[in-house]
């Protein structure tokens, strides 16, 4: 296990619209106001999209593609990439479906399709994420 304490700073409300990319917005967002780490927590409305999963034997992410769904909850954090000191956002969601059925994973896209309402709470120090050589995934390391 590896451990850090952190602070909690600012909190960021943001209010995405129709036609805005869910990802993209986030991580434009968290440039902007120089973020360096944070975790957030959301929900909304999506037209077209794609979450993932990530399948450990192929070490890739499989993407499920989806239209017009609730998006139930969404929650992530925010680092650095420490290889190219760009933010990272990994955020899953729970989408549910017009049918009533629910689904979850990683996000890969999502168009915003009525509102998406998100909360960033910023947190200092800053986080970074490097890469782990087992899997090719960057994962946070507390003790940066």
């Amino acid at each position: 296990m590896k451990t850090m304490e952190m602070e909690q700073q600012k909190v960021h409300l943001i209010r995405l619209e129709k036609g805005e990319e869910l990802l993209t917005s986030i991580l434009e967002y968290v440039k902007e106001k120089n973020i360096l780490a944070g975790y957030l927590t959301g929900i909304g409305a999506l037209g077209k999209g794609k979450i993932g999963y990530f399948d450990i034997k192929s070490k890739k992410y499989l993407h499920i593609p989806f239209k017009e769904v609730e998006l139930l909850a969404c929650t992530g954090n925010i680092a650095i990439n420490k290889d190219t000191l760009e933010p990272i956002a990994h955020i899953h969601i729970l989408i549910g479906e017009e049918d009533g059925k629910s689904l979850g994973g990683h996000l890969v896209e999502g168009i915003v399709s009525v509102t998406a309402e998100i909360y960033l709470v910023e947190t200092k120090p800053g986080v970074f994420r490097t890469k782990d050589e087992d899997n090719g995934l960057y994962l946070l390391n507390p003790k940066n």
